[in-house]
């Protein structure tokens, strides 16, 4: 009784000041598990968002989440947590703003619980690299950066259960780079574009951060502007958990038999130490939590998705490989502690490639990299990567299909790189037995 008091309290208050709020972007699904999901939006006014949802085979049974006031410190944005989510069922679901229903039904299917039941199933990822959206007034003249945006609707017609994003999300430009409303226009543009919608309320987004996410080139741990840039990417990439012991936006989530890891290449990056220290991008914190929680999973497939290239051994700045010690250290690392099934998936190129590291007292390891969904491709020519495979380099816009797949005891991993069209550039496939640690 208290609960419907206060919120019908609030909703007058928010009646009063906004006569109809609209929603400008979203709903996007941020996080999916057997029993939870959430939902993100972006109203244009302070909001009470509520979202409304019923097992699709039983729509009478109607679920509605605890209310969530935006506010204008994070572009009005929430986060909405459904708590009575069950495994293996199809839900419906819409979108409340200040007691009017502001969506169409949109759906989801929780992840089926299979832990002892039966194998593990078959699914795959959408994988994707840097997003520029064009607004008149802050593009260079004569030049066109950014396009290609039906790229969208090709992922949504190949149905994956999840999609990553690889960095690069919001491209910002030097306008944006000084103030927190900048950086929150910029996201606002990025989520606008109409092909991508679709894709958002259907299945769960995650991403991590890259150099065009954070600010000026070359940004770090030592960048004034450090908080504005964390505050204003969860406004729009909620995390599935919250990692206590680190800073920044590091985080993991699961699905199926595979553990998927997610880096910061930003919050703990000082590449121009002193001279009597090395550089350093991912920091010594973030390593042993990654360690620790690679020797805590069971999975077949543990995924290490990073906004710079893992593996890729030129001497970039843009790679992890330019903080030389520390690359070093995170190699030999994995090796010691014997971690079977990595995969390595990155972003922060304009080009997309295939690195296989090859061991000689282990497994080889395997990193790909993505290049851009929408902003304008290059070429790796400057790039000396002795570890790139034949026939893998991608130098126009492109997505990843990584499909899961086979009987328990011989999983594969298999990479599939399409155009914008959908159309299929190169494959490869992986099997779990051959990433395992020399006995």
């Amino acid at each position: 009784m208290q609960r419907a008091i206060l919120y019908f309290l609030l909703l007058f208050g928010l009646l009063i000041t906004a006569a109809r709020a609209e929603l400008i972007s979203g709903p996007m699904i941020a996080h999916l598990d057997m029993r939870e999901a959430k939902i993100w939006i972006q109203a244009d006014a302070p909001s009470l968002v509520r979202i409304a949802y019923a097992d699709a085979d039983d729509p009478g049974a109607l679920h509605w989440t605890t209310p969530v006031e935006t506010d204008s410190s994070n572009a009005h944005t929430a986060s909405v947590t459904l708590d009575k989510v069950e495994p293996g069922l199809s839900y419906s679901y819409r979108v409340e703003l200040n007691g009017e229903i502001v969506t169409s039904p949109a759906r989801f299917t929780s992840p089926t619980n299979y832990h002892g039941r039966t194998p593990p199933p078959d699914f795959k990822v959408a994988v994707g690299g840097a997003h520029y959206v064009i607004e008149e007034g802050f593009e260079p003249p004569y030049q066109v950066i950014g396009g290609g945006y039906d790229i969208f609707s090709a992922i949504s017609e190949t149905q994956p259960e999840l999609m990553i994003w690889a960095g690069n999300t919001a491209h910002l430009r030097k306008s944006d780079w000084s103030t927190q409303s900048g950086y929150l226009k910029r996201y606002i543009k990025a989520r606008s574009v109409a092909q991508l919608q679709p894709l958002l309320q259907s299945i769960p987004h995650y991403a991590t951060w890259g150099e065009q996410d954070y600010g000026a080139p070359n940004g770090g741990m030592n960048s004034a502007y450090r908080k504005v840039a964390e505050s204003s990417f969860e406004a729009y990439w909620p995390r599935p958990v919250f990692v206590s012991q680190l800073e920044g936006v590091a985080t993991q989530f699961r699905y199926a038999d595979v553990d998927f890891f997610v880096l910061d290449v930003r919050s703990y990056r000082n590449d121009t130490p002193i001279s009597s220290s090395s550089p350093q991008i991912l920091g010594k914190d973030q390593i042993e939590w990654l360690r620790q929680a690679l020797i805590q999973s069971e999975a077949t497939f543990k995924i290490i998705i990073g906004g710079s290239p893992i593996l890729n051994p030129a001497n970039s700045r843009s790679n992890l490989s330019y903080a030389e010690r520390e690359h070093n250290e995170l190699l030999q690392m994995l090796r010691d502690a014997r971690i079977a099934g990595l995969f390595f998936i990155s972003g922060g190129k304009s080009y997309g490639e295939l690195t296989r590291l090859v061991h000689a007292n282990s497994y080889n390891l395997y990193d790909l990299t993505l290049g851009p969904l929408t902003a304008n491709p290059g070429n790796n020519e400057e790039e000396l990567n002795f570890f790139r495979q034949p026939g893998t380099s991608t130098f126009e816009r492109h997505f990843a299909l990584i499909e899961f797949g086979g009987s328990e005891e011989e999983r594969n991993l298999t990479i599939r790189v399409m155009s914008v069209e959908g159309n299929e550039l190169w494959s490869r496939s992986i099997s779990a037995n051959s990433l395992q640690p020399v006995k």
